[in-house]
């Protein structure tokens, strides 16, 4: 049985401090600062909230069509309220990836994911 080196204490130690700063890299990547949600009714922007300052905050949409709320939650939003006849947008769940949208079609409301981390294939003018 072979007793440590201290050069095998060295590489013990960098490697497990690597592996701490690593973990708080990848911790920290989904902070949502720089992620919005813009919110359309009728085709027309009207709100864009900053899904990392409004964590737990209600958001109420009044469209000619009917009124809709939804919630920053969990750096994610999603469509808590909607006096539609269907509620398929209530049942859409929270959204937060890039271009992720939830769409209530009697209301007219549409709330879309921005910023952030995103992955462009193709650009087409």
């Amino acid at each position: 049985m072979q007793i440590l080196r201290k050069a095998d204490l060295a590489a013990i130690g960098f490697f497990g401090l690597a592996a701490v700063l690593l973990i708080f890299i990848f911790a920290n990547m989904g902070a949502r600062d720089g992620v919005f949600a813009a919110v359309f009714v009728e085709g027309a922007e009207v709100l864009v909230i900053n899904i990392g300052q409004n964590e737990g905050e209600r958001f109420e949409i009044l469209s000619p069509n009917g009124i809709n709320e939804i919630l920053v939650e969990s750096g994610a939003v999603c469509m808590v309220f909607a006096d539609c006849p269907d509620q398929y947008c209530v049942r859409m769940g929270a959204i937060s990836g890039t271009f992720q949208t939830i769409t209530c079609l009697p209301n007219r409301v549409i709330v879309e994911i921005r910023g952030g981390d995103s992955v462009v294939d193709v650009v087409v003018h």
